[in-house]
């Protein structure tokens, strides 16, 4: 008797762990709902831009390694800029997630390695 009453024990002990993880889990994938993805990776030369894979965001970032960028979502003709080099730059929000084309632009003289990343929420 007092071996079954173990084995219950231990099944009890092991759904109520298992309860416990699947709502730690459930509850932890609602709260994380911003993320980034990168876009335009690469070498640009003065002026030239790259536009992104459309994908919902809401806004840009982006920066270069020798000189600065400008950075925007394509629908919203603001963008933003910054000149000088290894200095993030991030576009106006647009409010909410559009299901949209991130862009960068070479805000440099010269060639310059740039990195795009969207953020949504």
């Amino acid at each position: 008797m007092e071996a079954f009453s173990f084995k219950v024990k231990l099944w009890l002990a092991a759904a109520a762990a298992f309860s416990v993880l699947a709502f730690a889990g459930s509850a932890g994938s609602a709260a994380a709902q911003a993320s980034t993805s990168p876009y335009c990776g690469g070498t640009l030369t003065a002026g030239q831009y790259c536009v992104g894979a459309q994908r919902w965001l809401y806004q840009a970032y982006g920066w270069g390694d020798q000189g600065g960028v400008c950075v925007g979502v394509w629908e919203y003709t603001v963008q933003a800029c910054t000149s000088a080099a290894n200095t993030g730059v991030y576009s106006a929000a647009v409010g909410q997630n559009v299901w949209t084309y991130p862009f960068i632009r070479d805000n440099f003289n010269g060639a310059n390695n740039v990195h795009g990343v969207a953020l949504t929420h």
